[in-house]
């Protein structure tokens, strides 16, 4: 296996490297919210600051950042108005 990386190059096992991170996020989420969590995925944020931040080191790529607690259910609204489907979807 190892060739097989080694052989393709940098770009590939960081395209590789982000591919599993955000598969293995996936199955985080999915667990957490079977446990009664909620998540949210997050991007956007400077990648660098975060490396220096955690004191990563430089074979970590950072792909994205999870949120992770329970929603406050004391202070929800009642659902408004939904239009019927209908109203804007037309089948021909």
């Amino acid at each position: 296996m190892t060739h097989f990386y080694e052989e393709r190059g940098e770009p590939f096992k960081r395209v590789e490297a982000i591919r599993n991170a955000s598969l293995s996020a996936m199955l985080f989420m999915l667990t957490a919210k079977e446990q009664g969590w909620d998540t949210c995925p997050m991007i956007g944020f400077e990648a660098d600051k975060l490396i220096e931040a955690l004191q990563l080191e430089e074979r970590f790529v950072p792909v994205m950042l999870i949120t992770i607690g329970k929603e406050d259910t004391t202070s929800q609204r009642p659902r408004g108005y939904r239009k019927p489907i209908g109203e804007f979807v037309k089948y021909v």
